[in-house]
């Protein structure tokens, strides 16, 4: 489709096209979403709701420099997602600065927050926005740096580099660093990224990331957090996005070392969260998609237990149906069981139901 290949060289890095003629573009991806939970009523999750949102992304380029703005609005949340200015540099590599998405969660890299290009209605729990529960750092504003090298066999490597403020804690949930209300307390966050393609057209990838994140915490602002002051979180991540015939991988599994420090001691927690989703294109119009979700070694997680109930084992089955170029409607049903040990998990059924489209 043509308008997912703009939107895909609009949100992510350096591209051929960018050294040609001047050229901007708005995209809006609107999306209405229902969910219904389908068993007994489960703490910190909704039972039901009907969610309309709205992303609106703005690109422009001109000869070396770019600009990328996004705003995303719903019934539940407004917030500028990304402003960034971008200087390439040579042939192969590009300059940011501003807000962006942290390179070192390839969901969100990858779809960022237009529903109708990601063939699934929901996220992975490992993927979720840090705002929404999720487990680490989706934004960061500061410098990004990005190269890619194009090998002799026409495959390609591909290099980032992120540094800057991340998110803070705050009650039950992340908060970052947000440009339209600047506010101190946020530290710093580094990433990178590597990735390897067969083929520099190539969207078939595999790769690895890394990242630090130094979390501050407000202690008032939750019982729960009673004399902790900051965590350290070292993320490492192994990913990839692979295609062939008619079928699609997407798959990351990421280590999380969290050091929480309280006033007078520190608490080390490690765990594994990872997941595997499967795409198969039964016809043009008509795409059956399935994903596992699941954990290691976190069901006593002192971490994860700060943040809102964590679904830590997910099965998901779907299916999407493309009306037409732009437009999309999508099932899904899903087993899901919250991070916790035998005697606190909460196991429940949920059913979501989602259109969506892009408009140029």
């Amino acid at each position: 489709m043509a308008i997912v290949s703009i939107f895909l060289l609009a949100s992510t890095g350096w591209s051929q096209l960018a050294r040609g003629a001047p050229q901007q573009d708005l995209l809006f991806f609107l999306s209405a979403e229902g969910y219904e939970n389908l068993s007994s009523s489960v703490a910190g999750i909704e039972d039901s709701f009907l969610r309309p949102s709205a992303d609106i992304l703005y690109t422009t380029n001109s000869d070396k420099f770019r600009f990328l703005g996004e705003y995303f609005l719903s019934s539940k949340e407004s917030e500028l997602e990304r402003l960034q200015a971008g200087w390439q540099v040579g042939d192969q590599a590009m300059v940011w600065l501003g807000r962006f998405h942290n390179i070192s969660n390839f969901w969100s890299t990858e779809f960022h927050h237009g529903q109708f290009m990601q063939t699934s209605i929901s996220r992975p729990g490992l993927a979720k926005w840090e705002d929404d529960g999720g487990p680490t750092v989706s934004h960061i504003t500061g410098l990004l740096l990005e190269y890619e090298y194009t090998r002799s066999d026409e495959s390609a490597l591909a290099f980032e580099f992120a540094a800057g403020l991340g998110p803070k804690l705050i009650s039950q949930e992340m908060q970052p660093f947000d440009l339209l209300d600047p506010q101190s307390g946020h530290d710093l966050s580094l990433s990178y990224r590597m990735a390897y393609r067969p083929d520099v057209l190539s969207t078939s990838q595999i790769g690895l990331t890394m990242g630090w994140n130094e979390i501050q915490v407000e202690s008032a602002s939750n019982p729960n957090l009673a004399n902790l002051r900051n965590i350290q979180q070292l993320t490492i991540s192994l990913f990839a996005d692979w295609r062939w015939a008619n079928y699609r991988l997407i798959t990351d599994w990421t280590y999380f070392n969290n050091k929480l420090r309280p006033v007078n001691s520190a608490v080390t927690d490690e765990f594994v969260l990872g997941y595997l989703q499967v795409e198969y294109q039964a016809s043009r119009d008509w795409t059956l998609f399935g994903r596992g979700e699941t954990g290691f070694g976190e069901d006593n997680s002192p971490f994860l237990s700060l943040l809102p109930p964590y679904a830590v084992d997910r099965y998901m089955l779907g299916v999407r149906w493309d009306l037409a170029d732009t437009h999309s409607l999508a099932l899904e049903i899903a087993d899901v069981s919250t991070q916790g040990s035998n005697s606190t998990r909460n196991n429940f059924k949920e059913l979501r139901v989602q259109w969506s489209t892009v408009i140029q």
